[in-house]
């Protein structure tokens, strides 16, 4: 018998592998009936560097976030329940942490990141979420 997921997590940077992701996760979510999460995390090692880790923010992240979360919601169709949360920090971890706070069944993401240094570093986020997570990971490619 297939698990029926209850808490299906979706993290998005703005990529369009978080988006197809997205799109998955309805699905999934519609066919388990579960709750699904929207995540995006302001990344501010890679744009503040260590040093200066979750000491400054800028208005210019809030609205990169807050536009990301704004085309999801132009993804999921209209009947679909959702729910997004924004955090703060070092994406991986943050992904990691709130699946293990919210009891999270599953999560579904992207292969890659945004940028290209995330292309480079070939999913250097998806990997560590995928061997830290606390429940079972679908990676959607394309």
């Amino acid at each position: 018998m297939a698990k029926q997921y209850k808490k299906i997590l979706v993290p998005v940077d703005g990529s369009d592998q978080a988006y197809n992701a997205v799109r998955e996760g309805v699905m999934l979510a519609q066919w388990s009936e579960a709750e699904l999460i929207v995540l995006t995390v302001k990344d501010l090692v890679r744009y503040y560097g260590i040093a200066n880790y979750g000491i400054v923010e800028t208005p210019g992240l809030d609205k990169l976030a807050n536009d990301i979360l704004l085309k999801v919601g132009s993804i999921i169709p209209a009947e679909s329940k959702f729910k997004t949360q924004i955090l703060s920090g070092s994406p991986k971890r943050e992904i990691v942490q709130y699946a293990k706070e919210n009891d999270i069944d599953l999560i579904v993401m992207g292969a890659t990141g945004a940028g290209a240094f995330d292309r480079l570093l070939a999913g250097s986020t998806t990997n560590y979420v995928v061997n830290h997570a606390p429940c079972g990971v679908t990676i959607v490619q394309g």
